[in-house]
């Protein structure tokens, strides 16, 4: 299942509706470059501080600075985004987690004067920030989706099994009963068998008496002639 993003865009602030929870970007006043300035503010969601960090670091690449220093407060020294000035730029940031949530700061110093809202920079400053934010939302709630999937798909098996359990069941009773089917007609044509053999050896044991008779008849015969 895939995250639908709904994008737009409101004068200095841009919005995505992310289930229900707004990825956006405020220009406000913060403590950050050595003094208070103006920075870019968002809030991402379905990540955590470590991995903002990590992903801001590897976006900072991209506009050649000097160098990437800082954990506390991040800070790329001369990097280059025309777009925003043709002069180098340092770019500070800071991540804070809250609640499953991550505030990120960031300022970009042209060199004694801070993009505000009102620079001809800002909306590139404000896109950098907001497409971060995004990315990182998205990914966080892809990840989530896909672990929940997995989830699901172990949830799955396990009633395949059970159903496949509940067949072989059926199975066995069905052949049970039909074995139990089978035994009461032998059963019953055994107990038929039974009163026919008693029958049979009633009249065998009269033959044999009838026998016996004969035999001493012709016994005492023989004892007569003697």
């Amino acid at each position: 299942m895939k995250a639908k993003l709904f994008l737009m865009a409101v004068g200095l602030t841009s919005v995505v509706t992310v289930f229900g929870q707004k990825v956006k970007v405020d220009v406000s006043n913060h403590s950050i470059g050595g003094g208070r300035h103006e920075a870019f503010v968002t809030t991402i969601y379905h990540s955590n501080e470590s991995e903002v960090k990590k992903q801001w670091k590897v976006l900072l690449k991209k506009y050649n600075p000097e160098k990437v220093k800082g954990g506390g407060e991040i800070i790329a020294d001369n990097a280059t985004i025309s777009s925003i000035s043709s002069n180098s730029i340092d770019i500070y940031a800071t991540a804070k987690e809250s609640g499953g949530e991550v505030e990120l700061v960031v300022a970009f110093d042209l060199g004694g004067a801070f993009v505000d809202g009102a620079h001809s920079g800002a909306k590139t400053a404000e896109d950098i920030v907001y497409d971060f934010a995004v990315k990182l939302t998205t990914a966080g709630i892809e990840a989530e989706v896909k672990e929940a999937e997995k989830v699901l798909a172990a949830k799955e098996k396990e009633v395949d099994k059970l159903v496949k359990a509940n067949d072989r069941l059926h199975q066995n009773i069905e052949r049970w009963n039909a074995q139990i089917e089978s035994a009461t007609e032998s059963i019953k044509q055994a107990e038929s068998d039974l009163e026919a053999n008693e029958k049979e050896q009633d009249n065998a044991k009269k033959v044999v008496e009838e026998q016996q008779k004969a035999v001493q008849a012709v016994a005492d015969k023989l004892n007569e002639v003697k």
